[in-house]
């Protein structure tokens, strides 16, 4: 049954009621049969398995990996550092993701009020939850709807559904039958639970409860057994992952087996093969994506923006579309005059006043504005009432006298409210010097028609064909604009016998909409130039989605529910579609997948119920924090504290910039890494003892190279960040183009650090073949400068990581101040290795200032080597 397309006598037959309602044993019975009006809960989510998901990764893996080894070698510091890396990368995980998984339990506080009800032939007020098809409720200005009715009785009835149908203007309801294929906001006769309503009375029986409504629907599609979606940050780290545990199982391998053919000792050899494999597992990234992501939470918070799963920031910089609400987010959420007409004049409104200046006619028109009108302001200064009377009297309180002056003079005294059939508001009221006025409204055709005369220049003139016909066609060009308008009429009454509605004097027109935000076209533009598509989607008609979408920017076909529901497969004009009117929950979804299944990451916005189910789908979901319903703040994986889309472009900027961060340091460890593993590697294969030892090798990766990696997630954002494409969803931390600097910037490192080995070698005398001493003060002197040289390389080339286009000269160096500090302290603390006691622990010894000289030119080296690549690098780009 659809009970909006039946006639109420249908509807009441098919649920073997009458007008008067159930009786208490008939309620009873359905009760028991339908069950009580609540929706489901889904079942909460355990803490512990919350906890558990976030050690549920390759790199994790990896990690736990490496304690067992170091445990096992004996090294108690390298396991209680990476225990507690892991720790603190746990625990920011699991705080921030602890109530991501709430929307029922949301959707569930919708429950739980009275309701008026018809029962045994009397009013009773029951419990929202004791309500079954068949109960007659009653409703007025302000109740909630508690259940899905169709409409027996109303009178000047509106409700507000935007929660459902993202439509912000409130929706006349009327009882009669509508087509059966009208969607859902076009069910004029219908209530919907969880609805407001905005104004009137009216009788209506309920035909579904629970989970059987409009909104247990919306319910289901957030329960149903959907995938989860692992951010694009976690696929690409996992991604990483696995090829590095590969990569290092192979590289410990083949060191073990290259140094003990060479005739090295079989425990050293095997702990130097481990310490390597350790080595080269990024021990640090863990933390420094967590705390990168958590400054950028934090960095949010400043933009109105709050987080609340810490991936989901690097999700929105890698977005290709974002999906946007329109009402609130895009637009000011509040109807405002836009441009007004008199005879003889149109003018546009500019920060609410006319930009060619109030004249009397314009003056009466908006004096009638805000005299028939039910809106109020308050003492707080705030306007109360429906959306176009409260723009109308905006738009007098900005240009006339205030509405208290104008209720005092001309105080209401009769009026004929305003209802569906008539399309029209009157009032009566009394002037300054006792004559009675009375004010119209209305649509403009209607209220034309009942008009015998106009204003013209402050002085009443005949209303003839020719100006009939200029006025209408000025409502059709507003109207094709997807702008509301109103037509204005007054008339001097001699008596209360003259309070009619005829022989009216036509004053003017005023057209509204709910305006764009201001910012929301810039930052429009900026995603068009960062190659971001921009998808406006609304409830509203598809003219006023048109329109709006023209005057923000967003450019493409418009395309409503109904024709989306006639095409089998959206994938092939998906591309070229940037505006959705009139469309259902299920059909956000349909668009959210439709741009996945082509590539896309996909952040969708939204504030009401109906959005919930598309939030939780698409690759992130942001939330409205003032006008959104908890329902889709909880769905969502971030929340925009101002409603405001400019603020989804500020939090993509930041995304961007973490995930540029991360692969700065990616690129960091892997390259120190890397050049440790030639090292060893080269050494063993032209049949040299090993210049590193494993505990320089752990103290190089844990201590040195800890700190400035962290600086490098404090690396502020390029200039042209919002410039370049979207990430592909598809792309590696580790392309192509690092992968050949990596080679370059390792094999410079490697040759220099052995390089320095062999310079100390050769100094002393020693020749190629000849053994050495493992104990010996050559080969230490040589160890130290090749440790040290490694060191130096490294903190050279964490500075040359700031950036993968621009050489160390063009950076400003005091840009990061964090790097500035890094570096000092691993220097200092290397300092502190080769001068103290602990360099017999690290095997190591003290330095000269000339060995300093040596090993600063040397690696100094890199610098030149990393301009040259930048610069060829930029040539290629340019060609």
């Amino acid at each position: 049954m659809h009970a909006y397309n039946d006639s109420i006598q249908d509807v009441l037959a098919a649920l073997n009621v009458s007008s008067g309602g159930l009786t208490s044993d008939e309620a009873a019975e359905r009760l028991a049969s339908y069950g009580e009006n609540r929706l489901l809960e889904e079942q909460k989510i355990s803490l512990w398995k919350l906890l558990i998901q976030q050690f549920n990764s390759v790199l994790v893996w990896l990690l736990l990996f490496a304690v067992l080894v170091s445990l096992f070698l004996g090294d108690v510091l390298e396991s209680e550092v990476i225990v507690f890396i892991l720790v603190v990368n746990g625990v920011i995980g699991f705080l921030q993701e602890y109530r991501a998984e709430k929307a029922l339990g949301a959707l569930k506080k919708i429950s739980g009020f009275q309701a008026r009800v018809l029962r045994d032939g009397h009013l009773q007020k029951v419990d929202t939850s004791q309500l079954v098809p068949g109960d007659v409720i009653l409703l007025e200005t302000g109740d909630r709807v508690p259940a899905d009715g169709r409409l027996i009785e109303c009178m000047n009835f509106d409700t507000q559904e935007a929660m459902l149908t993202g439509e912000s203007a409130p929706v006349e309801k009327r009882t009669d039958a509508v087509a059966g294929d009208a969607p859902l906001a076009e069910r004029f006769n219908m209530v919907y639970s969880g609805t407001v309503v905005a104004r009137g009375r009216a009788k209506a029986v309920i035909v579904a409860t629970a989970m059987q409504t409009e909104l247990g629907r919306i319910a289901e599609l957030l329960s149903g057994d959907e995938e989860s979606h692992k951010s694009p940050l976690q696929q690409k780290l996992n991604h990483f992952s696995r090829r590095l545990a590969l990569v290092v199982i192979g590289a410990a391998l083949l060191i073990f087996f290259l140094t003990w053919l060479s005739g090295e000792d079989v425990l050293e050899t095997f702990k130097t093969a481990i310490s390597l494999a350790v080595a080269a597992i990024p021990e640090g990234l863990p933390a420094v994506v967590a705390l990168t992501l958590a400054r950028g939470v934090q960095k949010m918070v400043r933009s109105n923006a709050l987080v609340r799963h810490l991936p989901s920031i690097e999700t929105l910089g890698s977005s290709s579309v974002i999906c946007s609400d329109k009402t609130g987010t895009m637009t000011m959420n509040r109807m405002s005059v836009r441009a007004v007409y008199v005879p003889g004049r149109e003018t546009n409104l500019l920060d609410g006043k006319p930009e060619g200046g109030i004249d009397t006619d314009i003056a009466l028109m908006m004096h009638i504005g805000a005299l028939c009108n039910d809106a109020r302001l308050e003492d707080d200064g705030k306007v109360f009432g429906d959306p176009t009377e409260v723009a109308l009297l905006g738009s007098a309180l900005h240009n006339i006298m205030a509405q208290p002056d104008l209720q005092r003079h001309y105080p209401r005294v009769n009026e004929i409210g305003f209802d569906s059939d008539r399309k029209m508001m009157s009032t009566l009221h009394d002037g300054p010097e006792d004559e009675l006025v009375m004010y119209s409204k209305g649509a403009p055709d209607v209220l034309l028609e009942r008009c015998t005369a106009a204003m013209l220049g402050g002085e009443v003139v005949e209303l003839d064909e020719k100006m009939r016909y200029a006025i209408l066609e000025r409502n059709k060009a507003f109207a094709s604009n997807a702008l509301r308008v109103l037509a204005f009429a007054w008339k001097p009454v001699l008596s209360d016998d003259g309070f009619t509605e005829e022989g009216l004097i036509f004053s003017g027109l005023q057209a509204m909409n709910d305006p764009p935000r201001p910012e929301v076209v810039e930052a429009v533009r900026m995603c068009r130039d960062a190659g971001i598509k921009v998808v406006m989607i609304t409830g509203d008609q598809k003219l006023t989605a048109r329109a709006i979408g023209r005057e923000l920017g967003i450019t493409g076909r418009a395309m409503t529910g109904a024709e989306l529901e006639d095409r089998a497969d959206i994938g092939t004009i998906i591309e070229d579609v940037s505006m959705f009117a009139r469309v259902s929950p299920e059909q956000k979804i349909r668009i959210v997948k439709a741009f996945q299944e082509k590539g896309h990451v996909v952040a969708m916005t939204g504030d009401g119920v109906n959005d919930a189910p598309a939030l939780k789908q698409a690759d992130i979901g942001v939330a409205m924090g003032r006008g959104g319903t908890d329902v889709a703040r909880e769905a969502s994986t971030m929340v925009l504290v101002d409603d405001n889309f400019a603020s989804i472009v500020k939090a993509v900027e930041e995304g961007r910039a973490i995930f540029d961060n991360l692969r700065k340091f990616v690129f960091f460890l892997l390259s120190s890494n890397i050049s440790e593993i030639l090292i060893i590697i080269v050494a063993v294969v032209v049949g040299l003892k090993l210049p590193l030892v494993a505990i320089q090798i752990l103290w190089v990766n844990l201590i040195t190279d800890g700190l400035p990696a962290l600086a490098l997630g404090f690396e502020p954002k390029a200039r042209d960040i919002m410039k370049r494409p979207p990430m592909e969803k598809a792309a590696f931390i580790v392309n192509a183009p690092m992968v050949i600097r990596l080679a370059v910037v390792s094999a410079v490192i490697t040759i220099g650090s052995l390089g320095l080995y062999l310079s100390v070698l050769f100094g002393s005398g020693w020749s190629w073949g000849a053994p050495l001493d493992g104990d010996g003060s050559v080969y230490i002197h040589a160890s130290t400068m090749a440790f040290t040289g490694l060191v130096c390389f490294e903190m050279v080339n964490a500075f040359l990581a700031r950036s993968e286009t621009l050489s160390v000269f063009r950076m400003s160096m005091f840009s990061n101040p964090w790097m500035i500090g890094a570096v000092t302290i691993s220097i200092a603390l290397q300092a502190l290795v080769l001068y103290s006691p602990l360099n017999d622990a690290f095997r190591v010894a003290a330095l000269s200032l000339q060995d300093w000289g040596l090993i600063l030119l040397v690696s100094s080296s890199l610098v030149v080597v990393d301009i040259l690549f930048k610069r060829l690098l930029s040539g290629r780009m340019q060609k």
